[in-house]
């Protein structure tokens, strides 16, 4: 069990790579995450450099941020060896401003109730990206941006408006197996037949599944860039 699984079953990390954080009941200058993979942050508030009072750390691989107040993500790069991010709740987030720092790492990024949240170019700078979820976020002009993403498996934009309502570039893109929408009226296509289109491009399974019970969940399978356009 690591960060590439969906839904990570957290009681089986070993727990001194593990932490979570409420700001709310503990101070900054007690949290040291010098040595921690993963940690879930609650209610960071901070009116300077956005991740300017928290620690610095070259071995955190997940870090989450639930309910923060930055309006940018300036400073992330103190976490340079991060492979997944996870932002919820954090309602003054504006754009992507610092998170091109983290380009030669991040695999997984989602961002999830942040209303004002517009991308920049620097999002696309993000090429290693396989992930990207921007549900309930502002809206995206069009989706002409997914080029820049060269091994993107899974995209989800639910309830995040594309205004010029085309779907297509979703289609086109090499290795996109996995999305999540809204159906609007104004789009070209319904989830029903994304979803069969993605498909029929290549209908091999591209999850690797574990189960826990009658719980389970993925990661996605390395190779599946490769398999989606047929070479080996």
């Amino acid at each position: 069990m690591d960060w590439r699984f969906n839904t990570i079953w957290f009681e089986q990390i070993n727990s001194d790579l593990f932490t979570k954080w409420d700001f709310k009941e503990k101070t900054k200058e007690n949290l040291n995450i010098e040595n921690i993979e993963y940690a879930i942050l609650w209610y960071f508030k901070h009116k300077g450099v956005s991740f300017d009072l928290l620690p610095e750390s070259d071995k955190l691989l997940y870090l989450e941020m639930n309910w923060a107040n930055f309006k940018d993500l300036n400073g992330i790069e103190k976490y340079r060896n991060l492979k997944r991010l996870e932002l919820h709740y954090c309602t003054k987030l504006e754009n992507d401003s610092g998170i091109s720092s983290l380009k030669n790492t991040l695999e997984i990024l989602h961002i999830n109730q942040s209303k004002k949240f517009e991308p920049t170019s620097e999002l696309y700078e993000l090429e290693k990206l396989k992930v990207l979820r921007l549900n309930s976020c502002g809206k995206l002009k069009n989706l002409d941006f997914l080029k820049h993403f060269p091994n993107l498996i899974d995209f989800r934009f639910t309830n995040t408006i594309v205004e010029n309502g085309d779907l297509k570039p979703i289609l086109e893109h090499p290795s996109i197996r996995s999305v999540g929408f809204m159906n609007k009226r104004h789009y070209n296509y319904k989830d029903i037949e994304i979803a069969k289109e993605l498909n029929l491009k290549s209908p091999t399974e591209f999850k690797d599944f574990v189960y826990k019970g009658e719980y389970s969940t993925f990661k996605y399978k390395k190779t599946i860039a490769n398999r989606v356009d047929g070479s080996d």
